[in-house]
Parts: structure tokens; C-alpha cells; sequence
């Protein structure tokens, strides 16, 4: 669902995307193998930002469903400056993800089970947040950085589309001299993606 594997080649940062293995390579197949910064710009890349929101909305539900629980995190936000850090950069995470370009990398994944659960709390987690914010909208309080965003998505969301396109092929079995250029150009769009979303993990 990410380009995690292709990351492991860019000529970036003191270690690798993961964890030796057991028998000396980095396996890169198990969740414990991952390195956190590798693995959170990989989410970036593919636009969905899981890291940054994934269970706050679930969390966010479970007070806003008790009596007057939307207004107790409404002056949560307001008086308790921890949570409203918290609300803020989920919100940040949220505006930055694009789930119609998110879609195509998930479907990458062959999970569709997965890929509802990721959609559902993508949703119950932007209502909740712009619930507890009182904007209406995602980033509605601070309308420059909303409007940046916005200016930048459109561009990002084509070198998104190329970066899939390239994945597909990899992934569809691409060898030798072909699969060289397909990372190549994948590398290419992670570079242009990451500058798009001033995102690097």
C-alpha cells in the first residue's frame, strides 16, 4: 500500500527503511522490522497520512457520544493546550491526505477489508475533528495554511498518480533493466511528492 521497499533505496539518512533480519537482510516483511520515520513517509507518500490520525476518531467517538461530550472537547480544545497540539497536527495530517488518490495506493495492497477500515476512521475522524474545532471545515481556522494546501494538492496529485502507475508495474512483476527504471522514476515522484506536502517523516 506504500512505497516503503522502494524507499529502502534512496541514498537518504543514516540507516536503512528497515531492520536486519535474523539472517542478515532486511526483511522489510514484518512490522517490528520497520524503522518509524521510513515507515510515517511512506504513509505521506501514498497520501493517506495514516500515522498522523488513524484511532484518534475512534477515541474522539467514544466521549462525543456521552451527554454534552461534543462540548467537553470543545473546551477541552480551547483551555488545555496538549490537546489542542494534538487536534491540530491531525487535522494538519488530514488535510494533507487526499483518500481518492489514497485509494488507488490501497487497492495496491489487495485488502479491501483493510482498506474499509481505513476509510471509515478517515471519516469519523475528520467529522470529529472539525466537531471539536468549530471550523466546519478541515484547517477552517487557519485559512493561509488551508489555502497553501490547497494550491499545492493539485500538483502533488499528479506526480501522486505517476507514482502508482510506476508502483503497479513494479509490483506486477517488471525485472532487469525495466524494473531499474521503474524505481528510478518511482524515486523521482517521492522526491516531487515529499517537496509538494513539505512532508518528509
Amino acid at each position: 500500500m506504500t512505497p516503503i521497499k522502494e524507499l529502502g533505496l534512496l541514498r537518504i539518512g543514516s540507516r536503512p527503511a528497515s531492520r536486519e533480519g535474523a539472517g542478515g537482510a532486511a526483511t522489510g516483511g514484518e512490522l517490528a522490522d520497520l524503522r518509524a520515520i521510513p515507515w510515517v513517509f511512506a504513509w505521506s507518500q501514498n497520501r493517506c497520512n495514516l500515522p498522523g490520525w488513524f484511532g484518534l476518531g475512534t477515541g474522539l467517538e467514544v466521549v462525543a457520544h456521552r451527554s454534552q461530550g461534543l462540548d467537553l472537547l470543545r473546551e477541552m480544545y480551547a483551555e488545555w493546550p496538549f490537546f489542542r497540539s494534538l487536534i491540530e497536527n491531525a487535522e494538519m495530517s488530514l488535510a494533507k491526505a487526499d483518500p481518492l488518490v489514497a485509494e488507488s495506493y490501497l487497492e495496491l495492497g489487495g485488502r479491501p477489508d483493510l482498506v474499509a477500515i481505513i476509510r471509515e476512521e478517515f471519516r469519523r475522524t475528520r467529522v470529529l475533528v472539525t466537531g471539536t474545532t468549530g471550523a466546519g471545515r478541515l484547517l477552517g481556522h487557519r485559512p493561509v495554511l488551508r489555502q497553501a494546501v490547497d494550491l499545492r494538492n493539485p500538483y502533488v496529485d499528479a506526480l501522486s498518480f505517476l507514482q502508482v502507475r510506476f508502483l503497479t508495474d513494479l509490483r506486477n512483476g517488471l525485472s532487469g533493466a525495466e524494473a531499474a527504471r521503474a524505481a528510478g522514476l518511482v524515486l523521482l515522484t517521492v522526491n516531487g511528492v515529499a517537496a509538494g506536502l513539505q512532508n518528509t517523516g
